[in-house]
């Protein structure tokens, strides 16, 4: 999925180059509106993203199940000119400018659960550089970004009735270009009438340069 928006990188295949050193570079940044909408910077190749779901936070410490039932991985591809590369049945719209601006997963309905395809859709408003606002898939989310692309936190709202979601992420880890490799994030989601509930999650990157 587009944007459904960490632990040491191991090396990549031959002809890639693979970092997970402290930021070091902040001279003749790369950077493409694909790569922003991505927290990316540089000529990212490819990047590998673990989610771990089932994560405990205890003092100073973070308590981190990672069996397979309770992580996710997804890996996403740009081309040398920093352009995300759709998977086969997905379908990208970009505006005048070349922002994606619509995302939306033509996969065919295999399982003939329903008629035609799934047609999972994304669509993205630019307010500006620090603001993308998101709609599709039963919630509308607002993100805000910080000027290195890093999100600083996002609060989404369900088209019908359900719980509300805001979300703070606490970076852990940079590589030798700044992009983040760790992150902790905070959510705390809340239906009408009760208090919030707070959990966390934790974010591991592995990231693989064009030479």
């Amino acid at each position: 999925m587009l944007l459904a928006s960490t632990a040491a990188c191991s090396h990549g295949g031959e002809g890639d180059d693979v970092y997970d050193n402290p930021n070091k570079d902040e001279a003749g940044v790369f950077e493409t509106s694909d790569l922003s909408l991505f927290e990316l910077r540089h000529k990212v190749k490819r990047v590998t993203r673990t989610t771990y779901l089932n994560v405990r936070q205890e003092k100073d410490s973070l308590v981190v199940d990672t069996t397979a039932a309770n992580r996710l991985e997804t890996t996403i591809y740009f081309d040398s000119l920093g352009q995300y590369v759709p998977r086969r049945d997905e379908r990208l719209r970009r505006d005048k400018e070349g922002r994606i601006i619509r995302w939306e997963d033509r996969k065919p309905n295999l399982r003939r659960l329903h008629g035609g395809f799934l047609k999972d859709t994304l669509t993205y408003e630019h307010l500006s550089d620090n603001v993308v606002c998101s709609g599709g898939m039963g919630d509308y989310a607002i993100t805000v970004y910080d000027d290195k692309h890093n999100i600083v936190g996002q609060y989404t709202d369900p088209l019908v009735d359900g719980e509300h979601t805001a979300c703070f992420n606490v970076y852990r880890d940079f590589d030798d270009h700044g992009n983040w490799t760790e992150r902790m994030s905070v959510w705390t989601t809340q239906s009408t009438g009760q208090r919030p509930h707070v959990s966390h999650t934790l974010e591991r990157r592995e990231i693989t340069y064009y030479k």
